[in-house]
């Protein structure tokens, strides 16, 4: 029976002893464990950091040219989405500025530095540098490894690539646009503008919102045609019925030299909303001139109310299905505005109000400003 004690009592030791041996390697083992996953977790999260900071500068950047303004965007995003308690560290050395293209659906975008410091690139490339090679440790394990504190210097890498669009302009020419913003449409009142005896079918008054209009989109080309982009425009207007004025093209030229023709011989009619995009989206979709590869647009313009032909809710389940965003622009206060906006907010676009001439121009460059940005790495 002592025999049987003394064993006991020895195994006991034994235990012991053993325990006393295996607990510091348990505990190294822990740390390690809790460190790597640590390192993954600010490796993560300094991705998501990198990808903010990037969208924001990119956006900026695409919407000013203003190299500064970007990285102060970039800074901003970092700082508002602090990792493990500390914001990631960004610097002018960190961001390229760039053109991003891609030839196809099946292909990624590739990014080229400028060249030229006085070009605009599309996109912007942001690498972690700062927080890579920073003198001092930014993050660090939360155990010493052997006495040692491993530093954490992930090297993150992100583009944002403003992107290749086609869009397309869908453009009220209803009778009303002939009248000037300020005006109230009557079917029995001319234009206050208009000259003696003038009708439908003649030119279109001065002071009209169609020329306001006019104007208009040749800055909206215009605004296109000095960014860094590649974006075709077509062109569809609507009265009673939407008519395809001028299929996808790079020839801003064509879409001003459309309208000029209208506003020679204005013919006015109802408001067919519905039919208008019936138009644009046929011409967006059009294989012959559209490209695979390209986001599509639409900016849909009006002046009043639906009143005749299809009505525009039923076309928003085929431009959802086509992939097409749409921007909806209400000019004077005669129009539908409410609708108009349900109808940008279920295609995934944004609406706006003008109530004169400088206020429809401002809304058409705030459009511009506003196509697309892609992650593109």
């Amino acid at each position: 029976m002592n025999r049987l004690r003394s064993q006991s009592r020895q195994s006991e030791g034994a235990v012991i002893v053993l325990l006393v041996i295996m607990l510091p390697v348990l505990l190294i083992m822990a740390a390690y464990a809790i460190n790597i996953a640590y390192v993954e977790a600010v490796t993560a999260d300094s991705q998501v950091v990198t990808d903010a900071a990037v969208c924001a500068a990119g956006r900026m950047y695409v919407q000013t040219g203003d190299k500064a303004a970007a990285l102060a965007a970039a800074q901003d995003a970092a700082a508002r989405n602090p990792v493990a308690g500390q914001v990631v560290p960004i610097s002018m050395g960190d961001l390229e500025f760039g053109i991003s293209v891609r030839e196809s659906l099946e292909e990624s975008y590739s990014f080229e530095p400028l060249t030229n410091e006085n070009q605009l690139g599309n996109a912007v490339r942001l690498t972690t540098l700062s927080l890579a090679n920073a003198p001092n440790a930014v993050f660090s394990p939360l155990f010493p490894t052997l006495g040692t504190n491993i530093e954490i210097r992930p090297r993150r890498v992100a583009v944002s690539t403003q992107s290749t669009m086609d869009v397309a302009l869908v453009i009220d020419r209803s009778g009303s646009m002939a009248y000037a913003s300020d005006e109230t449409p009557d079917p029995y009142v001319n234009p206050a503008a208009a000259p003696p005896e003038w009708t439908y079918g003649a030119p279109v008054p001065p002071n009209s919102r169609w020329l306001d209009l006019v104007a208009s989109v040749n800055a909206f080309s215009g605004f296109l045609e000095d960014s860094p982009q590649s974006e075709k425009l077509c062109l569809t207007t609507y009265a009673d019925s939407g008519t395809r004025n001028c299929d996808l093209t790079h020839t801003y030229s064509y879409i001003s030299d459309q309208l000029d023709g209208i506003s020679y011989q204005f013919d006015g009619g109802g408001t067919s909303v519905g039919y208008g995009l019936e138009s644009g989206l046929a011409a967006l979709t059009d294989a012959t001139h559209a490209r695979p590869y390209a986001v599509r647009t639409m900016v849909l313009m009006s002046d009043g109310h639906h009143n005749t032909g299809r009505s525009p809710e039923s076309m928003t389940y085929a431009l959802k299905g086509s992939g097409v965003t749409l921007f909806t622009i209400t000019f004077s206060d005669d129009a539908d505005q409410w609708r108009m906006a349900s109808l940008a907010n279920e295609c995934g676009g944004e609406h706006f109000h003008a109530s004169d001439a400088t206020q429809l121009q401002n809304a058409f460059e705030q459009i511009a400003k506003k196509l697309p940005s892609l992650m593109t790495q």
